[in-house]
């Protein structure tokens, strides 16, 4: 059973067989998607995406127009294929007519996306009724209103850039959506989450999938933990979301498990945190951290 509401709607996740947060809100007076990409991992396992990745990527991208269609808004956090597309997978007709809020594409970015961010923006920009840049807005339509954070490392360090969150706040409710965060690790993303005190938090998680590889260090898995735990100590607790990076681990529950244990023994509470797949109220499909067997190998 989904812990989920029709209010907030999880297209493309990790939990739902793609890498992707490609989310949809309706707030009320405003409808939001946020980053509206798809993408798989090109190599994992030292194996290339199986046709079954390559199914339900067409599946979600399909999902992503349709929903995206309805959007008054619609938000890139940060130019990483998973997160923006400018016409691979998703149809750029999505930004006809939308009022379009990205990334600073010349502020706080490394080479890499302000080079994705300047084909991307030559894609929308005689579609898109209007584009504004998201760091620090804050902006309201009717009684609803979207918030975003100054920019943000992307996890512990900048060198894969930066990114936004982002708070939408209306229809009785408030979606904190993280990004690319990986954890969170660092204070500011924290802070900004625990200063708006959400209804339900979207969060990547941290990678934990890298540390045997010696790509992504212990100390932060650590870090991401403890911060997640005062997010879900809050009052009153929001429902957390921890997906993403996190779920190319076959073991992520014992992450969940972790920061269940801390918040009933630091703070005794009980938190609630899901899948996007269970949010949504079905089984998690972990497609790439399952790519060995999908092959037939172990």
């Amino acid at each position: 059973m989904g812990v989920g509401t029709k209010r907030v709607e999880l297209i493309g996740f990790d939990s739902l067989g793609v890498r992707s947060m490609a989310t949809f809100v309706d707030a009320g007076d405003v409808t939001v998607f946020i980053d509206p990409a798809v993408s798989l991992a090109p190599r994992r396992f030292s194996l290339p995406p199986h046709e079954v990745e390559w199914r339900r990527l067409r599946e979600v991208a399909d999902a992503i127009e349709r929903r995206a269609a309805e959007a008054d808004v619609i938000i890139i956090t940060h130019y990483h294929y998973d997160h923006h597309d400018p016409g691979k997978h998703v149809s750029p007709e999505i930004y006809d007519g939308k009022i379009v809020i990205v990334k600073d594409p010349k502020n706080n970015i490394n080479v890499s996306q302000r080079i994705r961010s300047s084909r991307f923006l030559k894609v929308i920009k005689n579609r898109a009724r209007k584009i504004l840049i998201a760091e620090r807005a804050d902006l309201r339509f009717g009684r609803s209103t979207i918030r975003i954070s100054g920019p943000l490392p992307h996890g512990s360090t900048t060198r894969l850039g930066y990114v936004v969150e982002v708070l939408i706040e209306g229809n009785g409710l408030k979606t904190l959506f993280t990004s690319d965060v990986e954890g969170p690790v660092v204070s500011e993303a924290t802070e900004f989450i625990l200063r708006e005190k959400p209804d339900i938090v979207i969060v990547d998680g941290p990678p934990t999938y890298l540390v045997a590889a010696g790509k992504f260090e212990g100390r932060f898995v650590e870090e991401a933990k403890a911060n997640l735990a005062k997010i879900a100590s809050l009052d009153p607790p929001p429902t957390l979301v921890i997906d993403h990076h996190l779920l190319r681990d076959l073991d992520y529950i014992s992450f969940y498990r972790s920061i269940a244990d801390a918040v009933l023994r630091n703070y005794g509470l009980r938190p609630k945190v899901v899948s996007a797949a269970e949010f949504m109220g079905v089984e998690p499909m972990l497609l790439e951290a399952r790519r060995r067997e999908l092959y037939g190998r172990r």
